[in-house]
This record gives C-alpha cells, structure tokens and sequence, in this order.
C-alpha cells in the first residue's frame, strides 16, 4: 500500500478519527437530549422549527452546538497560523485540545446537557478542520454527506473511464463511512457500562491518533533522509552532516538508528536498480554471472550510467516513495 506523504493523510488516521466522530455524534444525541455534535444542518433545522414555535428554551438547546462547533474551527486554524512545529505537529496540539475537552465532557454530570453538547461541538469542530485530507483526497470524519458524494462520483467516473485511481478514491470514501457508522455502534454498545462517561472512549481513540502520528512522522523523516542522500549522490555531493542543534528534539539514539535504516534502504535500493539494469542488458544468467573479457571495462560503464539515468528518473518522478 503507498504511504500518505503526510503523517495527517495515512489510512490508520482515517480509521481512527471516523470512529471517534461517530462515537461522538451518538453520545450527544443518545446520551446527551438528542444533540448532534458533528451534523449542525440538523441542530440548524430544529433551531428553526423551535424558532417557528417560539420556544426559546430549545432554540438555544440547538444554537449553542452550533456556536461551539464554529470556535472549534476558529481556534484550530488560530493554532495552524501560530504553532511552530518544534516536538509536535501542530496538528497534534489540536488533537491534545480534542482529548482534554472530551475528558471535561466526561466530568458534566448529567442533566448539564447544554454544556456537555457545547463541549463536545467544540471538539468536533477542532476535528474537522484538523483533519480534511486522507491520501491526497478531500474527506471528512465528521460527517458523511461529503464523502458520500465525492466517493459516488468517484465511482461514476470509474464506470465510464475505468481509472483505478477513481475506484480506489470511492472505496476510501466509503470506507470512511462504514467507520464512522462503526463508531456509532461501538459507541451504542458502551453506553450501558459507562453512561455519560462513555465519550472517554472517543477520548482513547484520538490519543491513539496522538501517537500514531509520531510513528508516521519518523518513517517519513527516514524516508527524506535516503532521498537527500540520493539526489546528493547524483549531484555529485556529499550529503551535509547535521549537526547536533538540527535534530531538533529528536533524540541522537534515534538519529544514529534512523541512519542505519536509511543506508540500509539505499543499498537495496541500489542492488535493485543495478539487477534490473544488467537484466535489461541480457548480462545476467541465470546464475547472475558478470561479463568477462576485453570489453568488461566498457560494459560496467554501461552499467553504471543507466542506473544514474534510473535514479534521476525516479526522483524527477517524486523519489523512490512516489513508488511505493
């Protein structure tokens, strides 16, 4: 399966933020007085029902969510425009804002019903404006209009043009969906152990995010150091060392450990690319014999500059990860 080229784009992501927005979603409108903390279309039209009827009581019940869902997206792209990525990602520091507003969800006692479902709103709009794009595909965890929409277009445009790329964006789409429904059962089946605190399940669930997002952020970092190396290679230059200030809070164990997987990559990287150059040429038997004689000299020269020709090749493609 290829890799997202971001730590926010991978499929475990998906995964696990669909279900917290389906846990969360059936916590505000099963244990909560029937609230929807991600589907605001719906708090609006029963705002505009109590409008009509005049009872203001329940007009504020649904305003409210509404409002909390728009300063969770307010305060979220404040953090974009103003974190500094040192130790975390700054999407991690709204997923952290996320956990600990679930857990306070937690403390309301019941029949606080408004404030547990401001709370809530609010988290699921960090969540919503975090967390926009799996795969390079636009999709939501909050909700499930977008995706059903994107992933059934995707999937006309596959019937009619057959690009694989298309039917793989419909089933991610969907598939995005079965898991926020998912969360709705999972959700559904807590309730009668824990009750009101059955959303620090949702809680539990974006901290795995947390730290899912570490795992993809050091895989990536490995997978730019074999790059910088290779087109350092190419260049004809020595890849710069870093020094100690530039880890940047990563510690030097993990530096040295990085390193070695990233040369071990680039040797069978290497060999690979070598094998397949020399098998092209029909200089490979079956017992991978090389060429002997007067022109040996000329053939490893051969050799040599289609498999330069190969690697600039791939990395004017995107580098060795667009591959994968």
């Amino acid at each position: 399966m290829r890799h997202a080229k971001q730590e926010s784009e991978s499929i475990e992501l998906a995964v696990l933020l669909s279900l917290a927005g389906g846990l969360m979603d059936c916590y505000s409108y099963l244990v909560r007085d029937h609230v929807f903390a991600n589907a605001q279309t719906g708090n609006m039209l029963l705002f505009g029902v109590n409008l009509a009827s005049g009872d203001w009581a329940q007009c504020i019940h649904y305003a409210v969510p509404v409002v909390c869902f728009a300063l969770g997206i307010a305060l979220c792209h404040g953090i974009k425009l103003l974190a500094r990525e040192e130790h975390l990602h700054w999407r991690q520091l709204a997923l952290a804002i996320e956990v600990l507003v679930l857990v306070g969800v937690s403390c309301v006692p019941e029949g606080h019903s408004l404030r547990a479902n401001g709370l809530t709103s609010f988290a699921c709009g960090i969540q919503v404006q975090a967390f926009r794009k799996f795969h390079g595909r636009a999709l939501a965890t909050t909700m499930c209009i977008g995706n059903l929409r994107s992933g059934t277009q995707s999937m006309v445009s596959f019937v009619h043009s057959r690009d694989g790329g298309q039917l793989r964006g419909g089933l991610l789409s969907y598939f995005v969906i079965v898991c926020f429904v998912l969360g709705a059962v999972l959700g559904n089946w807590c309730i009668p152990a824990l009750g009101t605190r059955m959303i620090l399940v949702g809680a539990g669930l974006l901290t795995a995010c947390f730290f899912v997002m570490f795992i993809d952020r050091e895989r990536r970092h490995v997978e730019e150091l074999v790059e910088g190396d290779l087109e350092a290679d190419l260049a004809g230059e020595a890849a710069r060392p870093r020094e100690a200030g530039q880890l940047r809070g990563i510690a030097a164990a993990e530096e040295r450990l990085e390193e070695r997987e990233a040369e071990r990559i680039e040797r069978r990287m290497g060999q690979d690319i070598e094998i397949d150059v020399m098998h092209e040429l029909g200089l490979t038997g079956q017992e991978g014999a090389r060429p002997e004689g007067a022109v040996e000299r000329q053939v490893e020269r051969d050799v040599e500059r289609q498999i330069e020709e190969r690697l600039r090749s791939d990395i004017k493609r995107g580098g060795w990860r667009a591959g994968k």
